[in-house]
């Protein structure tokens, strides 16, 4: 098979990449099927590869290098594709968290600059939107010592360093011509749905560093409440959808603040406590 023009790094979901590679060759050569596909691969299922698309049957290590060698995948082409898979189809969140740092650790070393797959790389760590909020409106060269010392979470200066860089590569963050850090856009949101493991795994930091607070930081300097109630399903949604809508206030409210001078996390917390199926998530 010769090589395509499609780029596996592009892709955070192996079946996509692999969808988008059928649909390629689907309109170079009009014979091409999903019976065909998997006929040239030498499975004896002819609506294998079409059930492994659709996200209802996995691959197996076999299948995995079939495929690989038929997408004629260079070394790193095919880690980073077999990286996606076991990700995608790991059963726990340990090994999740396992491949996630290989395919963000493989990406960086690409050094990918479209946004929208790179995002899960800015929420990697819990410190790089920290960062980015805490370099805007400071001049070039950064005390990076500093500014470690002001993040609560014991920052190092190299990490901050490399943030820095980060969030450059990524467009987040841009030096303007008077050497002054500017966010390149001052809101950056994900959708309020987005089933990401990146996103999950950030907030998994983020609560963690909540509940440290409890312990370092006095009382008047914080604020925690909490209720415990009862709600239909009705109430639940109305409920969610009036703290999207309280978060977006605030947004709007720290934006036309002029004299900023802390960086804070903000956090909401909405979940069930009782068993239902309306609620229940998986990987």
């Amino acid at each position: 098979m010769p090589k395509n023009n499609l780029t596996v790094f592009d892709y955070i979901d192996y079946r996509l990449y692999l969808c988008a590679y059928y649909r390629l060759h689907k309109e170079t050569e009009r014979s091409f099927s999903h019976r065909l596909m998997a006929s040239r691969l030498g499975f004896t299922s002819p609506n294998f590869l079409k059930l492994v698309m659709d996200g209802q049957r996995n691959l197996g290590k076999e299948s995995l290098e079939k495929i690989t060698q038929w997408l004629n995948l260079n070394k790193q082409e095919t880690e980073y594709f077999s990286y996606l898979v076991f990700f995608a189809q790991a059963k726990s969140a340990i090994d999740k968290n396992y491949y996630f740092g290989l395919i963000a650790a493989t990406r960086s070393r690409k050094n990918i600059v479209s946004l929208t797959p790179d995002q899960f790389e800015y929420f990697k760590e819990w410190y790089y939107p920290a960062v980015r909020e805490l370099i805007s409106g400071k001049t070039d060269p950064l005390d990076y010592g500093a500014l470690s010392s002001t993040l609560e979470g014991k920052v190092s200066a190299a990490k901050i360093r490399k943030s820095v860089e980060l969030l450059k590569r990524l467009g987040l963050i841009i030096l303007d011509e008077a050497k002054v850090y500017r966010v390149s856009s001052p809101l950056l949101n994900t959708a309020d749905e987005l089933n990401s493991f990146s996103i999950r795994r950030y907030h998994s930091e983020v609560l963690t560093i909540a509940r440290q607070s409890l312990e370092t930081i006095a009382p008047h300097g914080r604020e925690f409440s909490h209720l415990t109630v009862k709600v239909s399903p009705d109430g639940f949604s109305k409920i969610k959808h009036r703290l999207q809508q309280f978060r977006e206030e605030i947004l709007q409210m720290v934006l036309g603040d002029t004299h900023t001078s802390e960086v804070c996390h903000v956090n909401f917390q909405l979940y069930p406590i009782t068993k239902s199926n309306v609620h229940e998530t998986s990987f």
